[in-house]
């Protein structure tokens, strides 16, 4: 005799329940994960990428903004080498050049990323 088993309310909520919970865990890791990008963005700007240059198919020149120093950085898929460091007048870019005016696209983005939207 063969015998077959029904699954009862009882499983079929403790399965439910289970799964939920699991949701309910994987939410608020997402939510998580999304707050401390959100924080790391609003204090991104002691570092930033100035500009880059590619140099082959896996190599790339980068230049950083590091406080008032300035990086030229020599990048490859096994390493990162630092190659010159550049301060004061010897900067290649000035901070305030590469910040965005008041009309562009990047300003404008700038603003609704921290809640204020101009119509």
């Amino acid at each position: 005799m063969r015998q077959t088993e029904i699954i009862s309310s009882t499983d079929f909520a403790s399965w439910a329940l289970g799964l939920l919970v699991v949701l309910a865990i994987f939410a608020i890791c997402v939510w998580a994960i999304k707050q401390l990008q959100r924080q790391q963005f609003i204090s991104g700007d002691r570092l930033q990428i100035v500009g880059g240059l590619s140099l082959g198919m896996r190599e790339r020149l980068v230049l950083v903004q590091a406080g008032k120093k300035q990086l030229i950085l020599g990048v490859t898929p096994s390493r990162i080498e630092m190659l010159h460091v550049l301060e004061g007048d010897d900067c290649l870019i000035s901070k305030s050049s590469f910040e965005p005016s008041e009309n562009s696209f990047a300003h404008k983005l700038k603003q609704v990323l921290k809640g204020k939207v101009d119509a």
